[in-house]
């Protein structure tokens, strides 16, 4: 018996090596990580068992040969994907931080601090426009990049991180990866989003923002923090297109319990975004896990609510509402669709927001000849003689206005990271380097916005640079805040709505300016990546102009 113990250890890691070589090596395999997780944890029992069953050790023998087995498999699986991935990996032609090729553990670890948008700069400004973040995967700001990977030709499908929802049985437009799927969403989608239902938004958005503005001016120009109160208006208004009804955190100057969870459990996206499998681990631990699913089952009982009452004027959910079941508590899988859907317009339409507004107010503080330059454009387009107060289509042709939007959405974008995609198995090839198949690929929207190749003085807050100083954009495809393609944002427009609306109001009322001590670092230097970013704070100050 005394040559079990080695050559029961032998097979077991020959038998690791082979299921790397003949599984592992191919296909998905994120979604089954929790069964994988749950056969480990069992592996060591089971084994005890058989031994003490068959072999006729005792337990303490049992427990020990048995621990030994499963480290024995454990080791030959992860020492075989260790040698394949630093020495035959077909990405081994692109360079990159050594550690990251090895394994996703390192990128979690490196992401730690939630500044994955900051070390993605620094590791292109090291290695380049295609930089090696991963066994199989690869960041590329090259300029054609957000064209050809994002673009409306594409043939890059969704990346297994948006599997993120399956583990909560809920789907949405955003996190479906199935083409014919997502196509049949977005048609559903798309009558939300059209011209006449922008029109009918209109209101409700003039309505909060001119909530925002009572709420400023009861600072009386003291400081007070933007970051906040931006979030505050742009959740509440995407609440009354979601559910119906505002989060009123404009009207009680403090955070919702809801976005609280919210905001805690997508931490977990931010640090388990380079690796898919720990998604549906993490979204079991104690606080982040537990506060995600309060937030999906609170939105859940929203949407719920809402079917039961019809506004007078159309929101996005009575497009919603619409599809096929949509209204039918029976209907199972409508009802999952919806619920989701009802999650993403809420995240993806304040947070996106709340961030550009923040950082749009920070450079008018900063420069008040930008906030001259936009009363000068925008007074005339602002005064009328019929009494109807301020239009948003009066301001949506106004160029510097727009320009002032681009140039903070080019260096802040509200997803810093960029997007996940997946090439197609044929690969593609970007500014003529090609890419393989099954390529996990990343094109991010912070590095491009500051690349020389794409923007002249990238670290310079240009508005001109949009309508009178085009020399400045060489390469103008390169700008894709929105992303591009049929995955793009389908709220760009309500979006853009919201920001005219709030900056023509803001700026045409109060000057603006740094509360003493505040130089904008924080908000700049320490902000997390969390998919989106969560924002440190903002002291500005906002003082009424008088005789306005």
């Amino acid at each position: 018996m005394n040559y079990f113990p080695a050559l029961a250890c032998g097979i077991a890691a020959s038998v690791g090596i082979l299921s790397h070589v003949l599984y592992f090596i191919r296909g998905e395999h994120h979604k089954q990580a929790m069964l994988y997780l749950q056969m480990f944890a069992a592996s060591i029992p089971l084994s005890t068992l058989v031994l003490v069953r068959f072999v006729h050790f005792s337990y303490g023998q049992a427990i020990l040969h048995a621990t030994g087995m499963v480290g024995s498999f454990l080791a030959g699986l992860w020492t075989s994907m260790i040698i394949y991935r630093a020495f035959f990996h077909r990405l081994n032609r692109f360079h990159g931080p050594w550690y990251l090729k090895l394994t996703k553990f390192t990128s979690f670890i490196s992401l730690w601090r939630l500044d994955g948008f900051r070390k993605t700069y620094k590791w292109h400004q090291k290695h380049g426009n295609i930089v090696r973040t991963g066994p199989n995967e690869l960041s590329i700001s090259s300029p054609s990049a957000p064209t050809v990977i994002l673009g409306p030709r594409s043939q890059c499908i969704k990346s297994p991180w948006y599997d993120y929802a399956t583990y909560q049985d809920l789907e949405s437009l955003h996190s479906t990866r199935d083409v014919a799927t997502h196509e049949a969403r977005r048609r559903v989608w798309d009558r939300g989003f059209s011209i006449k239902a922008l029109g009918d938004y209109e209101a409700r958005v003039t309505g909060y923002t001119h909530e925002l503005l009572h709420a400023i001016s009861t600072f009386s120009g003291h400081p007070m923090n933007a970051s906040a109160w931006f979030n505050y208006f742009s959740f509440d208004v995407m609440g009354d297109f979601a559910f119906g009804k505002s989060f009123n955190m404009l009207k009680t100057s403090r955070k919702h319990f809801a976005i609280a969870w919210l905001e805690s459990s997508t931490i977990l996206l931010g640090l388990c975004s380079p690796i898919p499998w720990a998604i549906p681990i993490g979204a079991i631990s104690p606080y982040i896990g537990s506060n995600f699913r309060r937030f999906v089952r609170w939105c859940a009982e929203q949407v719920d609510e809402r079917r039961d009452s019809e506004p007078k004027v159309p929101d996005v959910t009575s497009w919603l509402l619409k599809a096929k079941g949509a209204a039918d508590r029976d209907d199972i899988e409508a009802t999952k669709w919806l619920h989701g859907d009802s999650r993403l317009l809420i995240v993806a339409g304040s947070d996106t927001v709340a961030i550009v507004l923040t950082h749009l107010f920070y450079h008018l503080a900063a420069d008040p000849t930008l906030v001259e330059k936009l009363r000068e454009e925008l007074t005339p387009l602002m005064t009328r003689g019929d009494g109807e107060g301020f239009h948003v289509r009066d301001v949506q042709h106004a160029k510097f206005l727009n320009a002032v939007i681009n140039e903070t959405m080019r260096m802040h974008p509200p997803v810093p990271s960029g997007v996940f995609r997946t090439t197609p198995k044929e690969g593609i090839v970007v500014d003529g380097v090609a890419i393989p198949g099954r390529v996990n690929v990343t094109v991010p929207f912070y590095v491009i916005g500051r690349s020389e190749e794409c923007f002249v003085r990238p670290d310079e807050f240009i508005p001109e640079r949009w309508i009178g100083r085009t020399e400045l954009v060489r390469e103008k495809d390169a700008f894709a805040p929105f992303s591009l393609g049929p995955y793009g944002c389908i709220g760009k427009q309500l979006a853009l709505m919201e920001m005219r609306t709030v900056v023509s109001l803001l700026t045409s009322r109060f000057d603006i300016r740094l509360a003493p001590g505040e130089d904008g670092s924080k908000l700049l230097e320490e902000s997390r990546d969390a998919f989106t970013l969560r924002m440190e704070d903002l002291s500005l100050v906002f003082e009424e102009r008088k005789g306005v």
